[in-house]
C-alpha cells in the first residue's frame, strides 16, 4: 500500500458493458474487507465471459472509511501485484452463472463471469538424475484462471505414429502461489521409464520429440514442447539392455527452437563395450593419431551420393595407400556403391567404433557426429580428429548461420569448404570463421555432375527442401506445404503432360523422406532420398522445380532451366532472413502460386529447356573454378587442415561460444 493511504472502497468495472459497481471498504481488526456484490455485477455483464476489472480508491488513514465517499479520491489503484497473494482455488467450472477469480498477465486481480478465453499455462521443466540413473522431468505450472488436474511427459516419434506417454501425479505449491501474484502454482515429478520406453518403441524410431500436456478439469489439454536449459543433462540416458541389443537415449538439442528431443542409439553388447574401453583410453591417443593418418569420412548414415562419396572414391582410386575409411549403415540402399573401393566401415561395428577414436580427420557433409558410434558427449570429447565440414551444397538461399556459423550450438568445424570468393566472404563476415579456416576449392561432388553427358536430358525433376516446423505427420498432412506441392503433382496440364510422355520425377529432402506416402500423383514417379543417387538424377532431367535446395545451382551450373516455387516465403526466411538477394541472386525464376509454376514449366517446354542469359551469368558466379578437380583441391585441404593452431583456435572457440548469447525461442 502507499504510505499514509489506505482503501476507502474498491470499484469493480465492466469491461464489455462499462458498467461499474462502488463498494465501500469495511476495516475491523486492522484488516480491510470488501464484499462484492455478484448478481448485481452479473446483471450488469453485457455477455457470459465478461470480466470485470478491481481498481481501488485509496484515502487517508486518518479518514474512517464511512466518510469516503466525501473524500475527492486519487487516481485508482488496480487491485493485485502484492508480494504475497493468498489465493482459495474456487470453482474452475466455465458455466454461465460461475464468477471466478483470475490473475491477468500483468497480475492484477479481476473477476470471469462464465465462460472466458483461457490462459495458456507456463510450464517450466528441469531435469535430473533418479534413482538407479532414471532421468526425472521437474515439471512446474503456473496458471492465473485455473489449476492443472494432470500433466503427463510425450515423447512424439518423428518416424512413427505412436505416442509414448509418462505421467505424473500434481502437488499443489501454495507458498510459491503466494508469492506469484496469486497463481494457481503446481508441480509434478515425471519419471522417464527408459526401459518401458525400450519395450515400446517402434524400429523406425530415431528422434523423440519431448512434450508436456497439461489438462484442466474441463477436458481442456494444452500441448508445450519442452524447452532445453543450460542445466539439462549433458550425456546419454541410459544404457537399457533389451532384446540383446544396447539403447541409450541421448539428449538433443534443435537448432533454431531450442527445443528438447531424444536420439534413440541402439547398437551390440560388444560395441557398447568398445565405446567405453576406447573413451577410457581417449586422454592418450593424441599422442598416436598423427602417425596413423586416418581420415573418417561420410554423409548422412543411409547415403553414400554427396560430397563425402565422391571424394572417398576418387582418394581410392587415386591415393589407394591413404588410410581413409567411409562409414555408413549395413542396410543402406547405397551401401552397394561402395562395393569394390574397400575401407568401407559399418556404422555402430567395433571397428566403427575403433577407426572413430583413431582417425586423425573427420570428414563429413553434415555435423561430424553423424559420423561417430554415439552421440554422448562424452564420446564426441574422445573423438578429437580434426574436424572437416565438405559442405553438402553451395550456400543457398536460407540464412544457415543458426545451423553451421562458427558458435552455432551443437556444430563445430576445424575446416570450413566454400565453392566462391562470395562464400568465402559470407563465411568470413557472416559465420564468423577465421579466413585461415575458410577455403574455396569447389564441391567434390562437381567433379561428376560436369562430367560429359552419356545420353540427352529429358523430363522435369522437382525437389522441394524441408520445412523445420514440419516434424510430425499430423502437422505435415494438414501443412500448406504438402497442400501446394500436392496442387501442382495433380494439376490437369500435368496429368495430361504425363500421359503424353513427360517424365516426372518427384523426391523428398531426408529430413521428410518419411512423408512420401503422403502424396498421390499417379504417373510421377515417387522417391525418397536414399534410394536413388541425386546426382544421376540431376543429369538425367532437362528441368529442374525446387523451392529454396541449393540442388537448384548444381542443376544451374549444367546451364539447364530451374524453377523456384516459393509460396512461404517469410515463414520459411524467417527474422533471419537470406544471405542472397533472391530476386538478383537465384539463377532460375521465381514463382509464389501454383498457376504461375505451371505457366513457367510451359515456357520453359516450349522453348526447348533454354536458360535465359541473365540466369546462366548467376549460375557461372555461383563458382570459382570450372573444372573437374575440385576432389583434387579438397583432399590437399584436408590434408593440410591440422597443425597446433587447431587447438589453440579450440580453445579460443569455447571461450567464446560462452560469451555468445542464446538464440531466440521460436
Amino acid at each position: 500500500m502507499r504510505q499514509g493511504w489506505k482503501v476507502g472502497e474498491l470499484a469493480a468495472v465492466l469491461r464489455e458493458s462499462g458498467a461499474a459497481v462502488r463498494v465501500v471498504a469495511a476495516e475491523a481488526e486492522g484488516k480491510t474487507t470488501v464484499v462484492l456484490p455478484l448478481d448485481e455485477l452479473r446483471r450488469g455483464a453485457a455477455r457470459s465471459g465478461d470480466v470485470a476489472d478491481l481498481w481501488m480508491h485509496l484515502v487517508p488513514e486518518s479518514l474512517d472509511v464511512t466518510d469516503a465517499a466525501e473524500v475527492e479520491p486519487p487516481e485508482p489503484v488496480r487491485l493485485g501485484n502484492f508480494a504475497a497473494t493468498l489465493r482459495e482455488r474456487g470453482s474452475s467450472t466455465t458455466a454461465a452463472e460461475s464468477a471466478q477469480v483470475v490473475v491477468t498477465q500483468k497480475g492484477n486481480l479481476s473477476l470471469s463471469f462464465g465462460a472466458t478465453t483461457r490462459r495458456k499455462f507456463e510450464v517450466i521443466v528441469r531435469e535430473r538424475q533418479g534413482a538407479d540413473a532414471v532421468p526425472v522431468l521437474e515439471v512446474e505450472t503456473h496458471c492465473g484462471d485455473r489449476p492443472a488436474t494432470d500433466v503427463r511427459v510425450v515423447a512424439i516419434p518423428r518416424e512413427s505414429e505412436n505416442r509414448y506417454v509418462f505421467d505424473g501425479d500434481l502437488v499443489d505449491l501454495p507458498d510459491v502461489a503466494r508469492a506469484d501474484r496469486g497463481r494457481f502454482v503446481q508441480s509434478a515429478s515425471v519419471a522417464l521409464d527408459l526401459e518401458g520406453l525400450a519395450d515400446r518403441l517402434d524400429a523406425r524410431d530415431e528422434l523423440l520429440d519431448l512434450y508436456v500436456e497439461v489438462g484442466d478439469a474441463d477436458g481442456h489439454v494444452q500441448k508445450v514442447r519442452i524447452k532445453a536449459d543450460p542445466g539439462d543433462r549433458e550425456f546419454a540416458w541410459g544404457p537399457v539392455r533389451h532384446r540383446g541389443d544396447v539403447l541409450q537415449f541421448v539428449p538433443h538439442t534443435t537448432f533454431r527452437g531450442k527445443n528438447r528431443s531424444l536420439r534413440v542409439e541402439r547398437m551390440d553388447e560388444s560395441v557398447h563395450r568398445e565405446i567405453l574401453r576406447w573413451s577410457r583410453l581417449a586422454r592418450w591417443l593424441p599422442l598416436v593419431r598423427p602417425f596413423l593418418g586416418i581420415w573418417l569420412i561420410g554423409e548422412l548414415p543411409y547415403k553414400a551420393q554427396d560430397n563425402g562419396y565422391h571424394l572417398f572414391r576418387w582418394l581410392r582410386e587415386h591415393h589407394p595407400r591413404r588410410r581413409a575409411f567411409y562409414v555408413i549403415d549395413r542396410e543402406a540402399p547405397d551401401l552397394e556403391r561402395l562395393d569394390g573401393l574397400g575401407n568401407v566401415v559399418l556404422r555402430n561395428s567395433p571397428e566403427h567404433v575403433r577407426v572413430s577414436f583413431l582417425a586423425s580427420r573427420l570428414v563429413s557433409t553434415h555435423h561430424a557426429e553423424y559420423l561417430l558410434p554415439s552421440r554422448d558427449p562424452r564420446v564426441i570429447a574422445g573423438v578429437r580428429g580434426v574436424r572437416v565440414f565438405l559442405r553438402h551444397g553451395v550456400s543457398g538461399t536460407k540464412n544457415m548461420v543458426a545451423n553451421y556459423g562458427r558458435f552455432a550450438s551443437g556444430f563445430f568445424t576445424d575446416r570450413f569448404h566454400v565453392s566462391s570468393d562470395r562464400e568465402r566472404s559470407v563465411a568470413i563476415e557472416e559465420f564468423g570463421y577465421r579466413p585461415a579456416q575458410v577455403r574455396v576449392t569447389g564441391l567434390p561432388r562437381f567433379d561428376r555432375l560436369l562430367a560429359p553427358q552419356e545420353h540427352p536430358p529429358s523430363g522435369l525433376l522437382v525437389i522441394p527442401t524441408w520445412r523445420e516446423w514440419l516434424t510430425h505427420r499430423d502437422s505435415f498432412s494438414a501443412s500448406e506445404y504438402r497442400d501446394r506441392w500436392q496442387a501442382f503433382l495433380s494439376h490437369p496440364w500435368l496429368a495430361e503432360s504425363l500421359s503424353d510422355g513427360l517424365r516426372v520425377t518427384f523426391i523428398l529432402h531426408p529430413n521428410m523422406r518419411h512423408f512420401a506416402d503422403m502424396f498421390d500423383a499417379p504417373g510421377v514417379q515417387m522417391l525418397r532420398q536414399g534410394e536413388t543417387d541425386v546426382q544421376t538424377l540431376l543429369r538425367d532431367h532437362a528441368a529442374l522445380v525446387t523451392d529454396y535446395s541449393s540442388v537448384g545451382f548444381d542443376f544451374a551450373l549444367q546451364h539447364r532451366p530451374v524453377v523456384y516455387f516459393q509460396f512461404d516465403q517469410e515463414r520459411f526466411f524467417g527474422p533471419q532472413g537470406s544471405l542472397l538477394d533472391i530476386e538478383q541472386d537465384l539463377p532460375g525464376q521465381i514463382v509464389q502460386d501454383v498457376d504461375g509454376l505451371v505457366d513457367e514449366v510451359k515456357r520453359i517446354m516450349d522453348a526447348g529447356y533454354t536458360v535465359k542469359p541473365e540466369h546462366a551469368r548467376r549460375a557461372e558466379s555461383m563458382v570459382r573454378y570450372h573444372d573437374r578437380r575440385n576432389c583434387e583441391r579438397v583432399a590437399a585441404s584436408v590434408q593440410s587442415a591440422g597443425g597446433p593452431a587447431v587447438q589453440w583456435w579450440r580453445l579460443q572457440d569455447r571461450r567464446g561460444a560462452s560469451e555468445q548469447p542464446a538464440h531466440d525461442s521460436t
